[in-house]
């Protein structure tokens, strides 16, 4: 059904367009973090012609098992490796004072924008995300006492904690409400939530399974993805095109290319074990030589032979391992 609006639009604190890969956070065996290798994946990242910034300390980077402290240094680390113009993201999470804590760690941590994981994903809360006026007040409370450019993470309808159109549509009346990273799981959702919100903030694809591609040539301000790390150039290529109407070229490296690597590591987002997709991508990252091992903290469950037979397969059928 259309969603219209009376709400007054704010003009925006920042607009984002293009690639915003989001990042992993390396393990060394005794499972502290690996700055080391976090400071080579980053740079290899952040060097890519196309990418205009990196995310840190999002769900990839397993922010539930991050520290404070370790928080702090991922920032600064990305930021010293990080390009003239690039922007750079930090995931936050928590509800109320938990959330304002987190966004002023990372703002002192020197991130340009926050990329706020869903507030309600707890039973009590999760038919909040359908009211206007609660999102509304959260994300107010965020833009008033952190004050810094915000992207909404949109989860697909069936987690019971997505966001409504219309609260998305009164949030994004708020100036540091920037942009959407819509990983809503089903064309059919995404293309309403362009037409809602795309002349408002900026909208980021954000699915690792074979709707992106239906996706992002309905319309597509840029992408901010975890899968976007793993040969990072082709991404680039795959959202300039969409976002030059070239549908050709992104049918190409989407079906040559992308398949592929969907299905090899996030077994296009319908799991058939507890693996973590994070211990998948650090294995592609490890059998691609970028880092030494795949690592992931508990509760997340490490791969098995199995899935690194899978993800091998992926990365030959995708042409990058012979």
């Amino acid at each position: 059904m259309p969603t219209s609006s009376t709400h007054k639009i704010t003009p925006k604190s920042l607009v984002l367009r293009g690639l915003y890969p989001a990042t992993i956070t390396p393990f060394k065996a005794d499972l502290s973090v690996d700055y080391d290798a976090l400071r080579r994946h980053l740079s290899e990242t952040a060097q890519t012609p196309g990418v205009k910034g990196l995310a840190v300390n999002a769900g990839l980077a397993e922010i539930l098992q991050l520290s404070d402290e370790e928080k702090k240094k991922i920032l600064a680390l990305a930021r010293s490796v990080m390009m003239p113009g690039q922007i750079l993201i930090s995931g936050i999470e928590g509800r109320g004072p938990a959330a304002i804590t987190d966004g002023l760690l990372a703002k002192a941590g020197g991130a340009d924008a926050l990329l706020v994981l869903p507030p309600f994903d707890v039973r009590p809360y999760r038919r909040l995300a359908q009211d206007p006026d609660s999102v509304y007040g959260f994300f107010k409370m965020l833009d008033e006492q952190v004050d810094l450019p915000m992207i909404i993470f949109q989860y697909p309808d069936p987690s019971g904690c997505a966001y409504s159109i219309p609260a998305l549509v009164k949030a994004a009346t708020l100036k540091n409400v920037v942009g959407l990273k819509a990983a809503c799981g089903t064309v059919t959702r995404y293309v309403q939530l362009w037409e809602a919100l795309h002349d408002k903030i900026s909208v980021l694809a954000a699915l690792d399974s074979p709707p992106l591609l239906g996706m992002i040539l309905h319309g597509v301000h840029g992408a901010l993805i975890g899968i976007g790390v793993i040969n990072t150039p082709k991404w680039v290529e795959l959202i300039a095109a969409a976002m030059d109407n070239d549908a050709a070229t992104a049918t190409q490296i989407h079906r040559d290319f992308c398949i592929p690597i969907m299905d090899g590591v996030f077994e296009n987002q319908e799991p058939s074990s507890p693996t973590s997709e994070v211990a998948c991508v650090k294995e592609a990252l490890v059998q691609l030589g970028q880092i030494p091992n795949s690592l992931v903290r508990h509760p997340a469950v490490n791969v098995t032979d199995l899935h690194r037979a899978h993800v091998k397969h992926a990365l030959i059928a995708a042409g990058l391992l012979t």
